[in-house]
């Protein structure tokens, strides 16, 4: 068996998993804590409701594409959505089915309900969980050649490094003028004239292409005749391949791009949803809250709380509130290091964060490492100067850096979390960050902003690239 096929098959062993196991334990804790009088033999019959879930998900390209032919994975964003749909047709075929028999009184409503509903929130973690682990053992990679070894293709393999989503183990580039490439990188295997052969060598059927759109025509005839799987990535740009769909007018083919952003739906769904889960989570959380707020006075001398100004909605500055994490003389400080050490200067310039920043107090680094500094932000997200979710709130300094497309950048508010948080933080580079929050922007819909967050839960149990 392939690896690809060994990671379609473990993805669905997650899912069937997950269904039997939360419809079970729901049924066990409803029948020992709320008084249901319903056997577990009973509901054990509808465990062919399992195999109902994974056709569907197989139908809907929830399995890499094809369950025999295994491709690339759907966007994470898409692929919640479709998880949440296919459950709720299972779990509406599956009343419907109780119904036609005349046996739906034979079982609570309310464990097929909560069943549902626990089973839409866990299917995509454990699914997660589940590639975290192939990834760190090697399971379920799926090989992949790269053509062209430029920035692009460079890019592409640290995405394939960093992010388990995807599955995609690059073994090599092809390239016909590539350049030494940095160190720990896959090796360039040859010359796109012998692409054909070293992927039969290698036992290669998905390719990468990260070419010229000219060199992609001269080459992506022959490319068909042997690869299953072509993707092509022609240019450095950020594209919203998110709400691009595949449009043909006679024999001429291309792509209509639907521009969220001047979608009032989505922007309203998002600002209410967001405003509400600000309002409850500091409900929720005032106990926590109020411990951290006296423990940052205990521990250091200043005022609890740090104010920093940023660029929010349309380029206005805002205050952004955290629990001080630094020395009271912080900027002044600052200054004073830049002043004297040019190294730190320069690491300054180029992330706008020092790596071991000795401004930062003891208890403000476990503040930083479990990311709870960021809680009071929920305030500036009750007040409309900031989403739950979005790009990352920057400094006027920093706009330079975004070029042209701050114009886009500054149309949104920035978020307490985003696709940089859970992309490595403090581990990535300037240009991946600013890669991130147009990414976000350009293909943001309400199902990226809830894996957004689900991820975030998980980014901060690891605390990856917390700095």
């Amino acid at each position: 068996m392939t690896s690809a096929r060994i990671r379609v098959l473990i993805l669905a062993l997650c899912d069937a998993f997950c269904l039997i196991a939360v419809f079970m334990l729901t049924t066990f804790l409803y029948q020992r804590f709320g008084g249901g009088q319903y056997p577990l033999s009973l509901y054990a019959g509808l465990a062919p409701a399992m195999l109902i879930f994974l056709l569907i998900n197989g139908l809907i390209r929830l399995y890499h594409g094809n369950f025999f032919y295994p491709g690339a994975m759907l966007p994470p964003q898409e692929e919640l959505r479709r998880l949440v749909f296919s459950t709720t047709l299972t779990y509406l075929l599956l009343f419907a089915y109780l119904m036609l028999i005349r046996e739906s009184h034979f079982y609570s409503r309310f464990v097929l309900l909560v069943s549902w509903a626990l089973t839409c929130v866990f299917v995509m973690p454990l699914r997660n969980i589940a590639r975290i682990l192939m990834k760190r053992y090697g399971i379920g990679q799926i090989r992949v050649l790269i053509a062209g070894a430029g920035k692009t293709g460079l890019g592409i393999v640290e995405t394939f490094r960093r992010d388990e989503h995807f599955g995609f183990n690059a073994v090599g580039f092809i390239d016909d003028a590539a350049e030494a490439l940095p160190e720990g990188f896959p090796p360039v295997l040859g010359r796109m004239k012998d692409m054909e052969k070293i992927a039969a060598e290698q036992r290669i059927s998905y390719l990468v292409c990260c070419l010229p759109l000219n060199a992609i025509q001269t080459h992506f005839r022959s490319w068909l005749a042997y690869f299953r799987h072509i993707t092509v990535i022609p240019t450095d740009e950020v594209l919203p391949g998110a709400w691009a769909y595949s449009i043909s007018f006679g024999v001429f083919s291309g792509l209509e791009i639907r521009n969220q952003l001047l979608l009032p739906g989505p922007r309203v769904a998002k600002a209410v949803l967001e405003a509400l889960m600000s309002f409850f989570g500091i409900i929720c959380l005032i106990p926590v809250l109020a411990v951290l707020a006296v423990l940052v006075k205990l521990t250091s001398r200043g005022p609890v709380f740090y104010g920093a100004k940023r660029l929010g909605l349309n380029g206005r500055e805002i205050i952004v509130w955290k629990f001080r994490t630094m020395r009271q003389d912080a900027e002044e400080y600052l200054k004073k290091m830049l002043e004297s050490d040019p190294v730190l200067a320069a690491e300054w310039k180029e992330k706008f964060k020092l790596e071991n920043d000795p401004r930062i107090t003891p208890f403000g680094k476990f503040l930083r490492k479990t990311s709870l500094d960021e809680l009071p932000q929920l305030f500036n997200v009750l007040t409309g100067e900031m989403a739950m979710i979005g790009p990352r709130p920057i400094v006027k300094a920093e706009v330079e850096y975004y070029g042209e497309n701050y114009d886009v950048f500054s149309r949104v508010k920035p978020g307490i979390t985003g696709l940089w948080q859970i992309s490595g933080r403090s581990e990535t580079t300037y240009e991946q960050r600013v890669n991130f929050d147009l990414s976000y922007i350009m293909n943001w819909s309400v199902w990226l902003d809830i894996y957004i967050l689900m991820r975030t839960v998980l980014e901060v149990i690891r605390g990856r690239g917390a700095k």
